[in-house]
């Protein structure tokens, strides 16, 4: 049975959380603090089985309706966020927190919450939903698809690097008290250059920058002639300090002294001379090839699948497509979790690009064959020139050709965590 957490049960949600996912007390405080009761909780719960007394004190016990008790088998969080999706804002949830406790496993607990999220999301109007994942495995079968990339990269002794000629940037740890600049100023670089990005309001910077120090981290500004030019956020992890939240609002030609500058300010501050970089995809053209350079060694550039899609109402995703060239066709979308979405549909792309996806009954327009929900959203959400031919199993050549003129929603940046 799902249900609702209307606050009753933080205690135990937070031993769940602990027993599963281990954060550092700090970080957990942060989240049951700033995020916890902004979010939406979802509960699966049943009755209690047959357990010895040791067993039984330890499995939550709640009483969750009338007098009958039940246990807390697993729980799932939803995190909302306001998106800029081909420029429009877009409400979404950020599914985080999914965790079976260990007694309950592989009975279908996660199967429950994820069926019953797919389907109170669409009802609100929502497009798509999204998570990243701590292991693909567990949601590829439900459908989701990665849509979304990391750039890591390791510089060793970076110490040893020279002073910036003629810098151009300076640093300012933590957030002004007036954070309009810099919410216009990445609003509008994040509009031009991502299909998908998270829209950034003050509120957004403050909580971001709470779960930074939450994790011993720092949050640096970074200025052009007094003008806002981005941030970052450092922090150490083993051996390592991480750069990671990069962002820069300056010309693509400058993002490669950005990096560099930013890196000699933290060895400046800490002197640690390993480095991690961690980087949404379109910073790749900026980045050195890998080896060494000046004393420093650059290990080669990694890419990272982090951030997995999933789409629940495929005629209002449509309303933020563009086609590459004309074209219509009547295509079967299967969907085994989602009733109200498997079907037939419509789709037609016009003069100027405009799509147009709508579910239908008739026949008469050209059969496009047949794709799984999976495969739409690894081809609707993915890099173009990642397409794999698998992805176009069971569609006609007109199908495809409809298909494979849509422009994706790539890229995309998504930073946040929680």
């Amino acid at each position: 049975m799902i249900y609702e957490e209307n606050g009753q049960y933080r205690d135990e949600i937070y031993d769940m959380w602990q027993r599963n996912f281990h954060d550092p007390a700090p970080y957990a405080a942060f989240y049951f603090q700033e995020v916890y009761g902004k979010n939406e909780i979802l509960l699966n719960a049943g009755s209690a089985p047959e357990m010895t007394p040791g067993e039984w004190e330890e499995t939550p016990a709640l009483k969750m309706m009338g007098e009958s008790e039940e246990i807390i088998r697993g729980m799932l969080h939803l995190n909302p966020y306001e998106l800029l999706v081909r420029g429009r804002k877009q409400q979404a949830h950020y599914i985080v927190g999914v965790a079976t406790d260990e007694t309950f496993r592989r009975q279908g607990v996660m199967r429950e919450l994820l069926l019953e999220t797919f389907s109170r999301l669409r009802k609100r109007g929502e497009p798509f939903t999204y998570l990243m994942p701590a292991d693909e495995n567990y949601y590829l079968p439900f459908d989701f698809r990665f849509g979304m990339k990391e750039l890591e990269r390791e510089i060793e002794c970076f110490g040893k690097a020279p002073a910036p000629q003629n810098p151009r940037f300076t640093f300012e740890a933590g957030l002004p008290e007036d954070l309009s600049e810099i919410c216009e100023a990445e609003n509008a670089s994040r509009g031009r250059e991502f299909a998908i990005c998270t829209r950034i309001t003050p509120s957004y910077l403050t909580r971001m920058e709470k779960e930074v120090r939450s994790d011993f981290g720092r949050l640096v500004r970074v200025y052009r002639d007094g003008v806002y030019a981005g941030r970052f956020v450092m922090g150490a992890e083993d051996d390592y300090m991480v750069l990671s939240q990069v962002v820069c609002v300056e010309e693509e030609s400058l993002r490669g002294q950005f990096l560099y500058e930013a890196l000699y300010f933290c060895e400046q501050e800490y002197h640690y001379g390993k480095y991690q970089l961690v980087l949404e995809e379109t910073w790749k053209p900026a980045l050195y090839p890998a080896g060494n350079m000046q004393g420093i060694r650059l290990l080669p550039v990694r890419e990272k699948k982090r951030i997995m899609f999933r789409i629940l109402d495929l005629e209002r995703l449509g309303t933020v497509l563009s086609g590459a060239r004309t074209g219509r066709c009547r295509i079967r979308v299967r969907d085994a979790f989602l009733k109200e979405q498997d079907g037939s549909y419509l789709f037609t792309v016009g003069e100027d690009g405009g799509v147009r996806i709508q579910k239908t009954e008739d026949s008469s327009a050209p059969d496009g064959g047949e794709v799984s929900v999976a495969a739409l959203t690894a081809l609707l959400f993915g890099e173009k020139e990642m397409r794999e031919e698998e992805w176009y199993e069971g569609l006609t050549e007109s199908g495809r050709a409809v298909v494979d003129g849509l422009l994706p929603l790539s890229p995309v940046c998504i930073q946040e965590f929680v």
